[in-house]
Order: C-alpha cells, then structure tokens, then sequence
C-alpha cells in the first residue's frame, strides 16, 4: 500500500506524462476582431478549444497551454480521488487508497 505522499508523486509523475497534443492556433474565427483560435494537435487529428477566440496568436497559444495544464490537472485529481478506482488500477495504482481525515 503506498502512503499519500507515494500516491500523490506517482500521479504527478503520470499527469505529467500524460501526451495531451501539442499547443497550436488557427485563424479560423468567425469574428474578424477575434482571428485566433487554440487548437490542440494530437498528431494525427486536431481539436480546436471550443467558443474561445483571441486577437492575437499569443493569447491563443496561452489558451491552449491552460487547456492542457486543466486536463493534467483534472488527472491528477481523479488518481486521487477515491471514487475513480478503475481509473487508477488502470495506470498502475493501487486500487483502494486510505481516506486522511
């Protein structure tokens, strides 16, 4: 049985290994004072953060980075929950883990 602090390492290590495309923007908006877009390029598809747009390509690429920091966050936070038991026997943790309180 690994402790919490253990547990909670191994789910940085993984969130932080976790391949979540790389940032990228597109001038695809609809609204010609809104040009930019973030996207997120997994390699062979694209995924375009929806109902965001921005004036310039900076903001979208930092758009698209926090897109990808919240999912690794969002990760992290279910390996640590005590519900998502498949989810963390399914990266190699222990199923069950200890609730502190």
């Amino acid at each position: 049985m690994l402790s919490q602090l253990e547990l909670m390492q191994k789910a940085n290590e993984i969130a932080a290994a976790m391949d979540c495309g790389r940032i990228s923007a597109a001038k695809r908006g609809r609204n010609p004072k809104f040009p930019y877009v973030p996207v997120i390029d997994f390699g062979t598809r694209t995924e375009q953060v929806r109902a965001l747009a921005y004036v310039t390509r900076e903001e979208a690429l930092a758009a698209a980075a926090a897109t990808i920091q919240a999912r690794r966050n969002d990760l992290r936070q279910k390996l640590m929950d005590p519900r998502y038991r498949a989810l963390r026997e399914q990266y190699g943790l222990p199923r069950n883990i200890k609730v502190e309180g």
